[in-house]
């Protein structure tokens, strides 16, 4: 019964990579193949008082084999998604590599981020 669930689940992400989104904060959305910078990010970048960045949401990945989270394939996943989501920079935050005597599989996180800016973080009323 394992190798059966096993390779039904190898054979779902034979078809290609999983994706999930997750959105934290509505922004509004950019064209689907606007720039994006890439961000190396350390704690201070995102601290709610003095950072520059925003995270807006969440775009990860699941495969098959080992992948590269900075591939062209793997780009063109996230970019129009990131731009969706109105992010003007992605970030990794977790990559992940699992092997087993069966099969290897990996999961991407990108964190999607915006510049922080007051106008945006000001109290809306309902």
């Amino acid at each position: 019964m394992r190798m059966v669930v096993v390779s039904l689940f190898a054979l779902f992400l034979a078809c290609g990579p999983a994706v999930s989104e997750v959105r934290m904060i509505p922004s509004p959305p950019r064209e689907a193949g606007c720039a994006l910078e890439f961000v190396k990010l350390d704690m201070m970048d995102l601290s709610s008082e003095t950072g520059t960045w925003q995270v807006i949401g969440y775009v990860a990945l699941a495969d098959n084999g080992a992948q590269d989270p900075f591939s062209e394939k793997n780009r063109a996943i996230v970019r129009p998604r990131a731009c969706q989501m109105g992010g003007e920079g992605v970030t990794l935050m977790a990559s992940a590599t699992n092997e087993t005597i069966v099969s290897t599989g990996s999961r991407i996180t990108y964190g999607v981020l915006r510049h922080r800016s007051s106008v945006a973080e000001a109290p809306k009323s309902f």
